[in-house]
């Protein structure tokens, strides 16, 4: 059992003067002999701000993925790059909120017809699968998207054969499909 000391003080608490006529201010604190050990232990010890400082620099310090390459200069051997551009959110043709934009790459294709491919990152796969849910077909027109990346491919006059091949191939390079839900 730890040794209890009993202290009385002298003067009134934080060192004050005695005020409204109040007696001296006599207080009995019961002091375990194991307070002064554990207080010592305690400052050893991470607190919480520290562990938040700890993990705010450790994921400062993790490496992002590099984006795929999706637009290689020649696509299902018969597509052949023409234009290749990265564009600002605000440069955005399509009907995307700019905030959730990460990054937009635009590139152009010539082959048995033409076509214009866009992909954007987004902030998380949950808004790509809103954009898919949201977006309007149109004709000469396919769009998919693949974990946080939405695809918009827009063609003239093209081999369908040969647009499948390409469609295919940038789904292969986006990786594997997207879980159900």
């Amino acid at each position: 059992m730890p040794t209890m000391t009993r202290t009385t003080h002298e003067t009134a608490p934080a060192g004050g003067a005695v005020r409204l006529a109040l007696p001296r201010a006599g207080l009995n604190l019961a002091i375990s002999a194991m307070v002064a050990p554990a207080c010592v232990a305690q400052s050893r010890v991470m607190t919480r701000r520290s562990w938040l400082w700890l993990a705010a620099g450790a994921a400062a310090c993790q490496r992002s993925n590099p984006p795929p390459n999706l637009f290689p200069p020649t696509v299902a051997g018969v597509w052949h790059r023409t234009a290749l551009r990265e564009l600002s959110p605000g440069e955005a043709p399509d009907p995307i909120s700019r905030s959730v934009i990460n990054r937009l790459e635009a590139a152009s294709y010539e082959g048995p017809g033409k076509l214009e491919a866009r992909v954007y990152e987004l902030e998380s796969p949950g808004v790509a699968l809103e954009m898919v849910q949201r977006w309007r077909p149109s004709a000469d027109t396919v769009f998919f998207y693949r974990q946080k990346y939405f695809v918009v491919i827009k063609w003239q006059d093209a081999d369908r054969k040969a647009l499948t091949a390409f469609v295919n191939e940038v789904e292969k390079r986006l990786g594997q499909p997207n879980e159900p839900a």
